[in-house]
């Protein structure tokens, strides 16, 4: 199940930013006493935290722990204030854990204030929101918040559009992006209906629409092939 493949944190995500700082500059892999050394974090704390890192792939290792290619380019990015790149990375982490994925679909269903939904991770893991599982779901959220997976409006937390452009900055348009544009067609799928049950068991039914771009061409091929795909994998 997913809740088994993911732990929550025990520190804030300022405390956690120290420790994979700390984790992309070692050269060999650390232990508790190596970490605590290099942060000042103490090791219980540091031990919880590495299950959490370990959980979503930004660390790896036994005893001793070290960074991931891609954790010690997070570490990296935060250690010089790379904010972009730093989004993009922990981004790519997040959105491929199965749990923090379904929390995320359950928020699109029912958007909900920070505690609440503070209060929905905790239960979804079977525990209590209090000490360390606070501090844990509340650093959680600041990561959403920060990589731009959830926004709060209205001191109610909902999904974003950042699985499709995580980062922040928007670079100018080229001419060359401007014809790359032009050169392409967009379609609008059917619309995909499903009926689910939430934690409530109320019954919900999801209405997705996908637009899909795709290259002009006169070869009748593409768009036979095209179509076959959207049915197999979308109706």
């Amino acid at each position: 199940m997913a809740e088994l493949d993911f732990k929550l944190p025990y520190s804030s995500f300022s405390e956690l930013k120290k420790l994979l700082i700390a984790f992309a500059k070692s050269k060999s892999p650390s232990s508790l006493d190596d970490l605590n050394k290099l942060t000042s974090i103490p090791k219980t704390s540091i031990s919880t935290n590495n299950g959490f890192l370990e959980s979503i792939g930004i660390i790896t290792g036994g005893k001793k722990k070290e960074a991931t290619e891609e954790g010690k380019k997070l570490g990296l990015s935060l250690a010089n204030n790379m904010e972009d790149e730093s989004i993009k990375i922990l981004h790519s982490f997040l959105v491929a854990n199965h749990f923090l994925e379904s929390m995320i679909t359950a928020l699109g269903i029912k958007p909900r204030t920070t505690e609440d939904f503070q209060s929905h991770i905790a239960y979804s893991l079977s525990k209590e929101l209090k000490g360390y599982v606070k501090t844990g779901t509340g650093a959680v959220i600041e990561m959403m918040l920060f990589t731009n997976l959830v926004e709060e409006k209205d001191g109610l937390l909902s999904p974003t559009k950042a699985s499709a452009a995580p980062v922040k900055s928007v670079p100018p348009k080229t001419k060359s992006d401007e014809q790359q544009i032009d050169s392409t067609s967009t379609i609008d799928t059917p619309s995909v209906t499903r009926k689910i049950t939430n934690e409530l068991g109320q019954n919900v039914t999801l209405n997705i629409n996908i637009q899909l771009t795709i290259p002009d061409t006169d070869d009748e091929k593409v768009y036979e092939n095209f179509f076959k795909a959207m049915k197999k994998h979308l109706l």
